[in-house]
Order: C-alpha cells, then sequence, then structure tokens
C-alpha cells in the first residue's frame, strides 16, 4: 500500500481503530462516519469489557431450540422476533450451521487468540498516548447458578488453557471475597470464576479520544457523511461516492458494522452479517454508600453488570429484530430484574431519573469470528462482524488488518478471519 489517502468507512471502535493504527505508522487517512458523532452507534454504551475470557459465540451448539422458544417468550437471553425471520433465513442456515461442537470450539478459539492478542495491543496504545476512559484492572468474574453450566463452563475453559487463558475457579465464599455484594445470594451459586487478564472501560470515550488523537497525527474526520457506494474501476478500488461528495482513494476499509454488507454486496463480496440488537442500562452511582467494584457477568443470562467509574453498566440480550434499533421497554424490564436478582440490596438505590437506557445493533457474523482481510477488488478492505466482542478485538483488529494492508508480516494468523471464508 502506499502513502496515498486510505478511506475507511464507520466511526465506531472497529473503524476508528483501523484509522488511528494507519496514522501511527505514518500513513494518511480520511474517517467518514454517518451520524454526527463518532461511537453514536454500537460503540456508544455497550457492555465496556475488554474480555478474552469470554470468546464463545451466540451460536453454541443447541442455539436452535432457544431460538425457537424465544418466539413465544420474553425470558430468554436470546430473542427471534417472528417478523425478522424472512430476512433473516439464509444468514440462519449459516449460523445454525456453524452452532455444531467442533465449529464452536475453532470460533471459540479463534476469537480468544484475537481477543487476547488485541487487550495487549489496547495496552500498548494506553503506554504511547494518554487516553482516560475509566479503565478497571480488576479483571472479571463469571457465575453460574447450576453444577451443569458450571461444569460445561469448565470443560470449555480448559480448552482455551493452552492458548494462554488464566483463571480460576471459585467457590461461594470465595465469590463472595471479590464481590462482597454477592454474598447475599452466594447461597444460590453453583460456582464461577476468576479472569484477571480482563479489563473494563467507557468504549465510547476511548473511541473518541482515539478519533481526537489521530486529528492530531494528521487524520481528517467528517461526520454527517454518509458513503452511498464504494467506486470501482475494473478491478481496482479508485474511491467512495457519499451523499454530499466523490473522494479518491485506492484503499477504502469498510468497518461499518451492519452496513458492511450494503456496501460490499454491489461489488460481488458477500459479508454475512446480521444485526443483533443488544440493550443497556447506565446507572448513576453517585452518593450510593454500597457499590459494585467487580465487572460480573451471569454465565446463566449473560447479564452484564460492570462497574465504569461513577456509573454501573448493566448489560445484556441479543435480539434478533432487524434493522431497528427502538428501546424496548419490555426487554429494559428485563435488565432490571437480572439487576435485582444478582443485586437484592442495590434495587431501592436505582433512580430511573439517572439511568440511561440503551438499544444498539451488534454485527455478528454467520459464524461468530470477525471478518478482517482484503475482500476482492485491490484496495477492498474489511473489518466487521464482531458481535460481543467488539470493544475487546478493536485494537487487535486494526494491527492485523493494516499489517496486512502494509505487507508487514502479521502478529497473528489472519486465516480465521479472511473475508472470503
Amino acid at each position: 500500500m502506499s502513502n496515498e489517502q486510505t478511506i475507511v468507512i464507520g466511526g465506531g471502535l472497529a473503524g476508528v481503530a483501523v484509522y488511528y493504527e494507519l496514522l501511527k505508522r505514518g500513513r494518511s487517512a480520511l474517517l467518514l462516519e454517518a451520524r454526527s458523532e463518532l461511537a453514536s452507534g454500537t460503540s456508544f454504551a455497550n457492555g465496556g469489557v475488554l474480555t478474552p475470557s469470554l470468546p464463545d459465540p451466540w451460536n453454541s451448539p443447541g442455539v436452535g431450540k432457544y431460538l425457537i422458544r424465544s418466539l413465544i417468550s420474553e425470558s430468554s437471553s436470546i430473542q427471534l422476533r417472528p417478523h425478522a425471520v424472512p430476512g433473516l433465513f439464509f444468514w440462519g442456515l449459516q449460523f445454525l450451521r456453524n452452532s455444531t461442537p467442533a465449529r464452536f470450539r475453532r470460533a471459540t478459539a479463534s476469537n480468544y487468540k484475537l481477543a487476547s492478542f488485541s487487550v495487549a495491543e489496547t495496552q500498548r496504545v494506553l503506554e504511547e498516548d494518554s487516553i482516560e476512559f475509566d479503565l478497571q484492572r480488576g479483571g472479571t468474574l463469571k457465575i453460574f447458578d447450576t453444577e451443569i453450566t458450571f461444569k460445561e463452563q469448565r470443560r470449555l475453559l480448559s480448552k482455551l488453557e493452552p492458548f494462554g487463558l488464566r483463571f480460576s475457579a471459585l467457590n461461594c465464599e470465595e465469590i463472595a471475597d471479590k464481590e462482597p455484594l454477592l454474598g447475599e445470594i452466594k447461597s444460590k451459586l453453583a460456582g464461577g470464576f476468576y479472569f484477571p487478564d480482563d479489563r473494563s472501560g467507557d468504549a465510547c470515550a476511548f473511541t473518541r479520544a482515539l478519533g481526537d488523537r489521530g486529528i492530531e497525527l494528521g487524520g481528517e474526520v467528517r461526520t454527517n457523511e454518509r458513503v452511498q457506494r464504494i467506486v470501482v474501476d475494473g478491478s481496482n478500488v479508485v474511491g467512495v461516492e457519499t451523499d454530499r461528495t466523490r473522494y479518491s482513494a485506492r484503499n477504502v476499509v469498510v468497518a461499518a458494522g451492519i452496513a458492511t454488507p450494503r456496501l460490499t454486496k454491489p461489488l460481488g463480496v458477500r459479508v454475512p452479517i446480521a444485526p443483533a440488537k443488544g440493550y443497556s442500562l447506565t446507572i448513576n452511582m453517585k452518593g450510593w454508600n454500597s457499590r459494585p467494584t467487580a465487572a460480573v457477568i451471569d454465565g446463566s443470562t449473560h447479564f452484564g453488570a460492570i462497574p465504569l467509574g461513577e456509573k454501573l453498566r448493566c448489560v445484556a440480550i441479543a435480539e434478533f429484530s432487524g434493522d431497528d434499533d427502538q428501546v424496548d421497554q419490555n426487554r429494559i424490564a428485563y435488565l432490571y430484574r437480572q439487576l435485582k436478582n444478582l443485586y437484592p440490596g442495590l434495587s431501592d438505590l436505582v433512580d430511573g431519573k439517572y439511568t440511561e437506557e440503551w438499544a444498539g445493533l451488534r454485527p455478528m457474523s454467520a459464524d461468530g469470528v470477525p471478518f478482517i482481510g482484503e475482500a476482492g477488488p485491490n484496495g477492498l478492505w474489511v473489518n466487521a462482524g464482531h458481535s460481543h466482542l467488539g470493544w475487546t478485538m478493536a485494537m487487535g483488529s486494526a494491527v492485523l488488518l493494516v499489517d496486512l494492508m502494509t505487507a508487514n508480516s502479521p502478529k497473528l494468523d489472519p486465516y480465521p478471519y479472511r473475508v472470503k471464508r
């Protein structure tokens, strides 16, 4: 790749990380974002956890029966809406095909390798550039309420130990020692795991700070500008057209989340990504005498409660409802119930006036592994499909992609993440 300008499409974590990494290596880059600010979509109020310990994709073995059950139940952590079924048909077939035990294990291992690499690269960024985003280094705690799910998790984790995953199994008393507020429910728990290498922080603050640093390095960011199409001449990318103008470029990176397939399909590049809506509550804890101090994940429901400075971020749910990103109050009520189950004594402290409700559309690949690499026409690159691991994988994905773009020898094997698979 020459030092000519690269256009990066998408102002979320995936796009901004690539934009930043290009500029750090002395390349010229223009970032285009359709919304008014960076990190206004899925990166705005996500889970906030940098968690290599949770690399398993949502299409675990047996997921089909949960999807069918969710059509008539509101209590499932994974939800399929009837109106979304036609649009998900072909993607859904691939999603289910990749839920076999062997493929699930392979995807989990690939995700872990990228996630672990990415957290190390995020640490590098912190050492090189001073960025504030409420970073917490206390690890994460994953708890289970049945012996079956606890043992299933232990078997999965044992497969990741050879790749470097560190964890410790905890009994009920040890869980309460790690997070004293869980002492109220410790009698209901079968056990848990502590992951010391996990981190947490405000992904939105990180993304915007990274964007600002990119501008300081000579990059350019243009918001409120929607890319209509990628322009090619023969087999080469030559630029993009937006709703305002046309830009020339020999390299274009599509990091546009769920919009990625719309941009690549006209070029004959299929990127099987579907939107999976996630929900979060951001609760202001200012004035609370008792506060959670650890990032806690309920392994049975995938509910997470993550302290971010003065706030508590509660997250859960993968809802397949098409492109609808509106907040469903039934799902918000579900989050409140899960919070009460986890921390019964905190329920009376939560004041709706100081709580932010949010929903965002995670870009979920059909096999649970992101797409990173060259995509077809010369100069077309993709970095998308990270699902619930977008924050965790952001910097590692950017480093891997820019290595490929600049013909550097990648520090991580790019094969599992190739676009054409």
